[in-house]
Order: C-alpha cells, then sequence, then structure tokens
C-alpha cells in the first residue's frame, strides 16, 4: 500500500470522525434527495426492472438506505454486496427489504444479505460506490482491499457507476495505481 494512499486514508478518517450524528442524518436525506431529484442518477437509471446495486453503510460511510428505499418503493430491483475474503472479491445479491431481520453482520461489520439471490453483474443498471475519498473527475480512494476495483472492472459501461460520499471526502486529487477503478458520477453531500 503506498504511503500516499495510507496518509489520505489517515487524513480521511480524522475528517469523517468530525461528522456529527446530526450531520450524518441531514447528509443520508440531502443524498437521497440528490439522487432522485429531476435530472438525478437514480430517476435516470430506474426502470422496469432495472437494478441498483447499493451497499450497507459502515459507521464512517455516508448513508444511502434512504435512497434504496425510495429505489424499492418505486418497484426496482434492489442488490446489496456480498464478500468473499478469501480471494478479496464481492458479487450482488438481491434484496426485498432493508429490514435488519434480513442480514448478517461478518466479523468485519459489515451487513451481509443472508440467502439472497445472486444478480450478474450485466443486470446491474447503477451502482452506489463508498469510497474514504474522491476527486470530481472520478478518481476513487477506497479502503485497501481492492473488493470495489476487482467488482467495477466487470461492469458494463453503460452502467451509472456513482460515487457517493461527505463533502468533506471530495479532495483535488486521489494517489491511484492503474488498477484503480475510477466511478462516473460523484454526489457529495
Amino acid at each position: 500500500m503506498s504511503e500516499a494512499k495510507q496518509a489520505m486514508r489517515s487524513e480521511m478518517r480524522r475528517s469523517c470522525g468530525e461528522i456529527s450524528a446530526a450531520q450524518s442524518r441531514a447528509a443520508c436525506i440531502g443524498l437521497c434527495e440528490l439522487l432522485w431529484a429531476a435530472d438525478g442518477l437514480l430517476q435516470a437509471a430506474h426502470r422496469v426492472d432495472a437494478v441498483l446495486m447499493a451497499f450497507m453503510p459502515l459507521l464512517d460511510e455516508i448513508d444511502p438506505t434512504r435512497a434504496m428505499q425510495r429505489w424499492l418503493d418505486e418497484g426496482g430491483r434492489l442488490a446489496v454486496p456480498v464478500s468473499t475474503w478469501e480471494d478479496r472479491g464481492m458479487e450482488a445479491h438481491e434484496i426485498t427489504s432493508l429490514d435488519a431481520a434480513v442480514f448478517d453482520i461478518t466479523r468485519h461489520g459489515i451487513r451481509e444479505p443472508r440467502d439472497a439471490p445472486h444478480v450478474p453483474v450485466d443486470q446491474l443498471s447503477a451502482i452506489l460506490v463508498p469510497g474514504v475519498a474522491f476527486e470530481r473527475t472520478g478518481g476513487r480512494l477506497g479502503r485497501g482491499a481492492g473488493f470495489y476495483d476487482r467488482y467495477l472492472s466487470r461492469v458494463s459501461p453503460t452502467c451509472a457507476i456513482i460515487g457517493v460520499c461527505h463533502r468533506v471526502q471530495v479532495v483535488p486529487s486521489v494517489p491511484c495505481d492503474p488498477h484503480d477503478r475510477p466511478v462516473k458520477h460523484i454526489v457529495a453531500v
């Protein structure tokens, strides 16, 4: 792991640690509003049988669940990642509810659905991607394990890949390696 990436991760941990619970709740609402605005990215991606892959947030990530619930309420199909740590891979698995009873918490603190059907990568219309830091041109710094980089390398060019984050996570540039996958859009609240 490069020193520049590690330094930026430490800096972002400090910045995100200063976000209050009230600011975090407001960001969840704001994220949903931006994604679902008349010209919003989810509004544009939503259609019959469209599949959105989103994520169940960790404590230091922006919470997309309000936007995910609206996707479900609008009749869309919703998937979240299930990880295989042995090969550092992940796959999309469809859920029909965000109820806590649907999920198990992994040893890494990630909520993953129990007994959810796999969704092939070519069926995805849009993906909400978390990150530690983003640059406006799409560069993304993740946590360092490469799960999203490997997954995004398989996604159709027509899929809307949307980085979502708090405003403090948008920086002028992020250190990138050739294997790092950018996002197509950034929505920061």
